[in-house]
């Protein structure tokens, strides 16, 4: 029993001697485990307060990265910007100590997540970002201030040929910094970018040959090295034409000499007196025919209508020059006026388009009923000229198709056989091109002219006219008058002009009124799209210029508004006189 009884104290001797160390190891852990939490109960206590207190996070877990901006290149004098919002940190930026350090004539600090900063010499300047937390933990960042002269060129020009001197004086004299630049350099070259001439000199004098659209850029350079450029645009408007200077009497004048002439010289050769009894009958009846013709006219109110629009827009055009507010609206413009405070800047004490209104202008004494556009041209003065422009390519571009088409129209119905064969296969070719892109290109190959949009806009409009002469004169030419001239001999070209031509004439007329508002609508596309003559105010021009400027987007509707209105107008009065003159010089389209 005694061997017994040891053996079992040695075996719970044992396991008592095997416990002990689990237990050793246990205590380790829980040890070592409340030294792992003594930190985390120390960022516990310290962690910011949901009142708004004091920031006191442990700089460790604070991720600050300092960011001093992008590079910059600037004017020597002008006001740069420093700026420091993209630095991020877990600190507010209330927080946070933001130094800035540059070297221009000497060290200067400035404070401030956003600072400005006039440097005084040219160069490229370093400019080192210090960002410090509540910590004193510090980041920095760098940013590179290329600083260049500023090259002073004055602003754009605009000449007249006309009127004006060619000779213009380019005057960099007030560059700054004005002592220390060594060389002036003027770059004159077209539009195309072909240099036509470098001059050297801070005061130059260039003389221009002709007209078109110029880029005069100076280049200055300093002491240091650094050199800046900067360009002025100059505009030589070519003389107008003939047209559309005395564009009254080409149209009115004109033709009523023409006519006299003709019927004088023709009167003379006969042997006859100007005026016989038989004129005097004949007036007599042409005037009760057109009493007779006028009253169905104003019958129609739709067609009277159009007439009283078209009135008002000839007396815009005739007397635009009394009533614009704005004398020569394409050469006074209203000036761009900045804040005085800080003139490189925004905001503008004026700045165009400018909204319409009644009040004169404290700047240039001129009133803006409709508004200006983007560069402070009237808009209600832009549009009362503009209608010259509408009404002379309406009126010479009519008369060029009309002419065309009503002598391939006499020709191919009177003589028939291969010569109708021919001449309309050739109308059929142009009714089958597209007119529009036809005159795109058309235009691409002779310029952007305004003789050339009205030669474009006639050459490409008569296949229509051509075809209605030609079914008109194949009804008539089987009639028995022109049957019994044929027989006693008379020749082609006096049965055409005695016989054929009178019958033909008013539906010619007719067919008149309606391509003068096709030829309106055509000029306003050209140049719209960019293929009219920028020198001649028109509608087209106008709405271009708003299209580009996104005048829509910007609430400018006046600029749209008006030549918008005035192209509709027009061409809507144009066509109701055509289909009342149709109306009334055919019969069967009248309303019993």
């Amino acid at each position: 029993m005694a061997v017994c009884n040891t053996e079992m104290q040695k075996l719970q001797s044992c396991e008592r001697s095997s416990r002990f160390p689990a237990k050793a190891f246990g205590v380790v852990l829980f040890a070592v485990a409340i030294l792992a939490a003594l930190p985390l109960l120390g960022l516990m206590i310290a962690a910011p307060s949901m009142d708004g207190g004091d920031v006191r996070i442990h700089s460790l877990s604070a991720a600050t990265v300092a960011n001093a901006g992008s590079d910059q290149t600037t004017w020597v004098g002008n006001q740069t910007l420093l700026n420091a919002t993209l630095t991020t940190s877990d600190y507010r930026w209330q927080d946070l100590y933001f130094n800035w350090t540059l070297e221009d004539n000497g060290i200067h600090n400035l404070s401030g997540r956003l600072v400005s900063y006039t440097f005084s010499t040219t160069g490229i300047h370093n400019v080192t970002l210090t960002v410090t937390d509540p910590t004193n933990a510090t980041w920095t960042d760098e940013v590179v201030i290329t600083v260049v002269p500023e090259p002073v060129t004055g602003s754009n020009r605009t000449l007249h040929e006309a009127h004006d001197v060619l000779t213009i004086t380019l005057d960099a004299s007030l560059s700054e910094p004005n002592g220390l630049i060594e060389s002036y350099e003027w770059n004159i070259s077209t539009k195309a970018g072909k240099l036509l001439a470098n001059l050297s000199g801070a005061v130059v004098q260039y003389s221009f040959s002709k007209p078109g659209n110029y880029t005069v850029t100076l280049t200055v350079r300093d002491s240091n090295g650094m050199s800046a450029s900067k360009s002025i645009f100059v505009r030589v408007v070519p003389k107008p034409l003939f047209i559309v200077t005395h564009w009254i009497f080409t149209f009115i004048g004109l033709p009523i000499i023409l006519i006299v002439a003709y019927t004088v010289i023709g009167r003379l050769r006969k042997g006859s007196g100007l005026i016989t009894k038989t004129d005097v009958e004949k007036a007599r009846l042409q005037y009760k025919t057109f009493k007779k013709d006028w009253k169905i006219f104003r019958a129609n109110r739709l067609g009277f209508s159009g007439l009283i629009v078209l009135v008002i827009f000839v007396m815009m055009a005739v007397l635009a020059p009394v009533l614009s507010t704005v004398p020569h609206p394409n050469q006074h413009e209203e000036p761009n006026v900045p804040d005085p405070i800080d003139p490189k800047n925004l905001p503008y004490l004026q700045q165009n388009p400018l909204a319409p209104t009644l009040k004169k202008s404290i700047y240039t004494n001129w009133t803006h009923p409709l508004g200006t556009d983007h560069k402070g041209q009237d808009i209600y003065s832009l549009t009362l000229y503009g209608s010259r422009a509408s009404l002379i390519v309406g009126l010479v571009a009519t008369a060029i198709s009309v002419i065309l088409g009503a002598l391939i129209g006499l020709g191919a119905g009177y003589f028939g056989k291969v010569t109708d064969e021919v001449l309309m296969r050739v109308t059929d070719f142009f009714l089958v091109l597209p007119w529009f892109p036809l005159m795109i290109v058309m235009m691409a190959i002779l310029g952007q002219k305004f003789m050339w949009v009205v030669v474009v806009i006639g050459i490409t409009s008569w296949p229509s006219t051509a075809r209605i002469v030609r079914s008109q004169v194949l009804t008539v030419k089987e009639r028995q008058f022109i049957v019994r001239a044929q027989a006693i001999g008379a020749s082609d070209s006096h049965i055409i002009k005695t016989h054929i031509l009178p019958n033909v004439l008013p539906l010619i007329f007719a067919n008149t009124v309606l391509l003068i508002a096709i030829a309106i609508f055509s000029e306003s596309f050209l140049d719209f799209f960019g293929l009219g003559d920028p020198n001649v105010i028109s509608w087209g021009t106008m709405l271009e210029s708003a299209y580009e400027q996104e005048a829509f987007k910007g609430g400018a509707w006046w600029w749209i508004g008006a030549p918008g209105v005035a192209i509709v107008g027009m061409v809507l009065a144009f066509s109701l006189v055509g289909y009342a003159v149709d109306d009334v010089l055919n019969p069967k389209l009248r309303r019993r």
